[in-house]
């Protein structure tokens, strides 16, 4: 990988403070509820009036604010879209939490709920095992799609135009290595469940599931543990468990849904 100049670092150094910038000012404007005028927002946040206007029209040009016709900025509908995203992940933890516990408890292997980010998988929850911890992966940490069996079950859930976008953006180059994801993927797609021990300590394997709400909503569930677990003919128990989870959170999903 090339070395970053100093040309490069202070790029970054700028955009970093700009971003910084960019969410104080949302942070100010998230405590008021009449909005601000540019001079208003600048007072507020300590940035300067011409910083401040800049920012405020980029943040508008993004959806994040909104300027009135009398020309004050509050926050804009695209907030809603996040808070929204948001909240659902939070019911989803709420939903999912017993049921992976449970599935822990019958187990004894690490169990966790994955969200898909674009090309990454990001885990929401993770509980663990009490025959062994699998820390790889831990709460709130993202790993690509296809690094981790409930990433790979959520690749499997994907439409084929996004899922080949996925290996354009992801693999670029690598052709042998898209051929051998698309099998694999085909796979998972006709038996419902994903096998993989990518990135995790040797003797270790994991056991992914996708799930869905009635909107829609795509979820992966996984258990990580000893490689036993995943052998002929124990790998046959272990997938129906899981399996069985994923469904359980599917019908909690549907019931909690107002």
């Amino acid at each position: 990988m090339t070395d970053m100049t100093e040309a490069d670092e202070r790029s970054v150094g700028t955009h970093i403070a700009v971003l910084e910038k960019a969410v104080r000012v949302l942070d100010a404007l998230l405590d008021a509820p009449s909005g601000f005028t540019p001079s208003e927002a600048a007072e507020a946040t300590g940035i300067n009036r011409s910083t401040t206007f800049r920012l405020l029209a980029s943040l508008d040009q993004a959806g994040l604010v909104a300027r009135d016709q009398g020309g004050r900025y509050r926050l804009g509908m695209k907030m809603l879209r996040y808070g929204a995203a948001v909240r659902l992940n939070l019911d989803i933890i709420r939903v999912a939490e017993p049921v992976l516990a449970a599935l822990r408890d019958e187990t004894g292997m690490t169990t966790l709920l994955a969200t898909r980010e674009a090309s990454l998988a990001r885990c929401l929850l993770r509980l663990p095992g009490r025959e062994v911890d699998v820390l790889t992966w831990t709460s709130g940490e993202a790993v690509r799609l296809d690094g981790a069996a409930a990433g790979r079950a959520l690749l499997g859930r994907l439409e084929i135009a996004v899922f080949d976008r996925h290996l354009a953006e992801t693999l670029r180059d690598e052709t042998a290595q898209q051929d051998a994801l698309r099998i694999d993927i085909d796979s998972i797609r006709q038996r419902g469940w994903a096998l993989d021990a990518s990135g995790l300590p040797l003797g270790i394997n994991s056991v992914g599931v996708a799930l869905t709400d009635d909107d829609g909503f795509l979820w992966a569930i996984s258990v990580s543990g000893l490689d036993h677990h995943f052998a002929t003919p124990e790998l046959e128990r272990t997938v129906a468990l899981v399996t069985e989870a994923a469904g359980a959170i599917e019908r909690r999903l549907r019931f909690a849904a107002p």
